[in-house]
């Protein structure tokens, strides 16, 4: 239950610390949302009334990337990692680097 209050009162929280389950429900909304998004946007035709699907997947994706990065951070604060890690997410080729760098 206070994994449920977490995730309902305290999405875009950078400041606490995340347990797996809360991760983890993060995680699920978030690839269930974004395939609804991929559905959305695959059954786009631009000579009808679905090019608004490509507005609706694009709400989709804004209003899950703050809470997925918040939680990113309280797990990786959990973790006793240092959360500037989740700056690799808005750079693609640091994020490539550093995963190739790890396996080295």
């Amino acid at each position: 239950m206070e994994n449920l209050k977490n995730v309902l009162f305290f999405y875009s929280s950078f400041t606490a610390k995340s347990g797996r389950i809360e991760y983890g429900i993060y995680c699920l909304v978030n690839i269930l949302l974004s395939l609804l998004a991929l559905d959305l946007y695959r059954n786009v035709n631009l000579d009808n009334e679905k090019i608004l699907n490509i507005f609706y997947s694009c709400l989709i994706f804004l209003f899950t990337f703050v809470p997925m990065q918040a939680v990113t951070t309280r797990r990786l604060r959990e973790l006793n990692a240092n959360p500037t890690f989740v700056v690799f997410n808005f750079i693609p080729i640091l994020n490539i680097a550093f995963k190739y760098s790890y396996y080295w």
